[in-house]
Order: C-alpha cells, then structure tokens, then sequence
C-alpha cells in the first residue's frame, strides 16, 4: 500500500493543529473519556439490577451490551470533537474502509443478521442446556455474532449464529420435566405381567420419578434373544443422572434377586466328534 497516502489522510484529518495544543488536548480529552467510561459502567450495573427478574437472562445481557456499545461510540465522538478532528476527512476515509471491510466480513454479517433473529426467536437462553449437531453445553452468552457455550467437560465453545440458524439445535432443558426412555429385554420363558410390576414398583419407590405423569411400560417387538420392552419415567430437568443410576442399580439388583434372566446374545458351537475325527 502506498505509504504517502497514508500521510495524507493523517495530514488531512489534523491540518491547522499545533502539536503542543494536540499533546493538551490529548490529556484532558483521556481524562474525559475516562469519566465517560466510569458512567456508563455505572449505567450498566444499573440497568442489570434494575431489570433482573423483570426480562429473561438473555435480554438484559443485551441491553447491558447496548449500553456499552453506545458509551464506546460516545467516547470516540467526543475524542474526536475535543482533539479539533476534521470528521468530513475522517469519514471520507471510513467510507472507502467500509466497503473493504464489508467485502471481508460478508460471515460477520451474516453471523449478525442470524443473531437479531435469534433475539427475536428466543429459541433458548443464558443459563439453557442445548444441543448443537454434536456439540452440548450450557449457553453462556448469546450475542449478536455468536453463542458460547461451556461443555460437560469444562471446555469453551464458541458456535457463530449462522450455524445455529442453520442446524437442528436441541434445547434440553427448556422444559421443566423430561421423560427417560429404558430400553429392556427379557427372556422368552420371563412373565412379562410380573415384570411390569417389578418395574412400576421400582418407579413408585424412587424418589426421583415423578407420579404424574405416570410411568409407562411398553412391549416393543420379538427380537433374536428376548422381548424388547420400553420402560419410561418422567423426572425434574435437574434430576437426569439421578434417576438413571439409581433406577439401572435397582433394575438389575431385583432382577437378580426375583431370578428374571436379562438375555444376551449368545453363539451354541456344537462340535459332532465322529466327524471330525473321521476328518482325520
């Protein structure tokens, strides 16, 4: 890039300014921007406080991010103003940057554009479990470029919202009780009427399954070693892990206990020892 026309624009944008009144100007101009930023964090921690629990986790992040974004903006304005900057040299110059900028950030914009339609959508928010293809996490933050979320095993994801826009998201846990399916089999020989009791038993004395909705049990189909049998539960979002190790332990304790034989396949050799021998 030609580096005189570099100058040019610099020299532009400060014509008529001696450096010495420029250095002063520069030292108040800090000391107000300073001020300027002490405010709008103040204007910050207001508007949180002021609207928590009266919008959604999601919104106040961003209102508190508009905030910020309009101090910033305001703060550069004013440096502007005070240090005598000729604005109509300074946008000539932005303009010709913008629409380089807007050939390169043509994702960023989309990223943008699909982040209003998620505000708008409210598909899930911050503090959510969600599914995105094979990723899962609890949303951090949602903002105008991407979501962020944090993985089971402690990882930072970051997902631009185009993805999103354009991907099966699962929200886990927008609803406040969730159904867990239990896939089963029993042997062909096996009562399936007492079967049926043993497990609405081991429901009832659960403390993590719910009444109501009642537990449902299921005769899926006749597969190769046994009856397949669904049996479901429904439980609080926040009890999942609960309820699935303490209803597998206590499946498969009384199972042994009442002598009910969960199948597996199995492979009979049978070898014929007159034959082989006679292979001999």
């Amino acid at each position: 890039m030609d580096t005189s026309a570099i100058t040019g624009i610099f020299a532009e944008l400060f014509r008529e300014t001696d450096p010495v009144n420029l250095l002063f100007r520069l030292i108040r101009t800090g000391a107000a921007v300073f001020v300027i930023i002490i405010i709008f964090n103040l204007i910050q921690l207001a508007a949180g406080s002021f609207l928590k629990g009266r919008l959604s986790g999601q919104r106040v992040f961003v209102v508190r991010k508009g905030i910020k974004y309009t101090g910033m903006i305001m703060a550069l304005l004013f440096v502007f103003k005070a240090m005598g900057v000729d604005t109509a040299a300074l946008l000539g110059a932005a303009g010709v940057a913008g629409i380089v900028f807007g050939f390169a950030a043509q994702t960023s914009m989309s990223s943008f554009i699909s982040g209003l339609f998620l505000l708008s959508e409210k598909p899930f928010q911050v503090g959510d479990t969600i599914k995105v293809e094979d990723t899962s996490g609890v949303v951090l933050s949602v903002d105008l470029l991407s979501v962020k979320l944090r993985t089971f095993d402690n990882l930072f994801v970051r997902i631009p919202n185009e993805t999103i826009i354009k991907t099966k998201v699962t929200t886990i846990t927008r609803f406040p009780i969730r159904r867990l399916d239990l896939s089963l089999s029993a042997a062909y020989k096996e009562d399936l009427e007492r079967i049926r009791s043993v497990l609405m038993e081991l429901a009832l004395e659960n403390p993590y399954c719910l009444a109501d909705p009642p537990p449902f049990f299921g005769i899926d189909k006749f597969d190769s070693s046994g009856i397949a049998l669904l049996f479901c539960l429904w439980f609080e979002k926040s009890n999942f892990w609960n309820l699935k190790n303490s209803i597998i332990i206590a499946i498969k304790r009384r199972f042994e206990a009442e002598d009910i034989e969960i199948p597996y396949q199995k492979i009979d050799i049978s070898i014929d020892g007159a034959a082989y021998n006679s292979k001999e």
